[in-house]
């Protein structure tokens, strides 16, 4: 891995907790609320949040998206994300796997989640420009199998690129190397954003080529063209100042799943700011959520106590949900939007 590849996660890590550089749109969340249940029928103790997602038994739906891997910062990162995955029964998603393949010494950012969460569900993520490089799947799947990965996500990030220092714009075919990876590749494999979000159009696209599951991440969470404005230098100014026109550019999350009517396995993430986020994003058809911002000061400084309890009250927050909806297994919450109401 080259000195700026690294260089240009370790500023990812930093920016990525300023609030200053997250939308100032919302995913659209705070339109929507449930409707309460005073007939619930149901006795709290038998509330289930439990499913199985890809062949695994999650004890809640929840997914920590994928953050990093390939700096010193991630090793510790990702051990205390891996082992609080495991302790709560939820899923983990790791940063890209590039580093992995360019450089050994970087290894064990990644195989340290394999390690402390042994049994959780675990995604590994690589960015479409490697994808597009179809000679790099036998690397990809060795590493995986090593990995012990559960399945592959394929980042799609083309203004993210367009905007970064030395980023990689180049998204001709990508489409057809999706199709291709889905067929041939070991795992299966997960489509996301990085959050600007998949409008509809893009996921029905992607479904026609066989893509079975996708990740929303849309827009309201932390905005990634405006994380690669503040890397860049002062020579290119013209670059710094049209990426602010683009502070609040993509799909908001739940405008994305309440307009979605297609026969995927759909993961929300994207500005879930607030545990009952997840709850409504599930009533709203998805079947996992994912998260990133909340658990990464936890993550980073190996808080695993303080990164539990967070997670602690996600898993709650939907328990509770379901009780005050009147609703005792998750696949009768999931989808179910006789469960809400607009606020406006």
């Amino acid at each position: 891995m080259t000195r700026d590849i690294e260089q240009r996660k370790r500023d990812h890590l930093i920016l990525a907790q300023d609030d200053a550089l997250k939308f100032s749109i919302s995913a659209g969340f705070d339109r929507w609320r449930f409707i309460h249940n005073a007939l619930p029928e149901i006795n709290l103790k038998d509330v289930d949040t439990s499913l199985t997602f890809l062949g695994k038994r999650l004890q809640f739906p929840l997914l920590i998206s994928s953050m990093s891997g390939g700096v010193k910062e991630s090793h510790k990162l990702n051990a205390t994300l891996a082992a609080a995955a495991e302790k709560l029964g939820c899923a983990l998603g790791l940063g890209s796997i590039r580093a992995a393949l360019e450089s050994g010494a970087s290894r064990d950012s990644f195989l340290i989640a394999r390690e402390k969460a042994p049994s959780a569900a675990l995604f590994a993520n690589l960015g479409i420009a490697q994808v597009i490089e179809s000679n790099s799947m036998d690397k990809v799947a060795t590493f995986c199998n090593e990995l012990k990965a559960d399945a592959l996500i394929i980042h799609l990030n083309p203004l993210q690129e367009a905007f970064q220092l030395k980023g990689d714009p180049n998204f001709k075919g990508a489409l057809n190397s999706i199709e291709l990876w889905v067929k041939e590749f070991s795992l299966p494999i997960i489509v996301k954003e990085v959050g600007q979000g998949l409008s509809i159009d893009v996921i029905k696209r992607l479904q026609a080529v066989g893509v079975r599951v996708v990740d929303i991440a849309g827009a309201g969470g932390s905005n990634w063209i405006s994380i690669e404005r503040e890397r860049l230098p002062a020579d290119q100014m013209v670059l710094r100042n049209t990426a602010y026109e683009f502070a609040d550019w993509g799909e908001p999350t739940s405008e994305v799943l309440e307009n979605l009517n297609a026969e995927m396995v759909i993961i929300a993430s994207g500005g879930l700011r607030r545990p009952l986020d997840m709850a409504k994003a599930l009533a709203l058809g998805a079947t996992l959520v994912g998260m990133a911002g909340a658990f990464l000061k936890p993550g980073l400084s190996g808080d695993l106590d303080g990164l539990v309890q967070t997670l602690l009250v996600w898993k709650e927050t939907l328990k509770m949900a379901m009780f005050g909806t009147g609703v005792d297994r998750l696949e009768n919450f999931i989808g179910n939007r006789k469960l809400l109401a607009k606020t406006y």
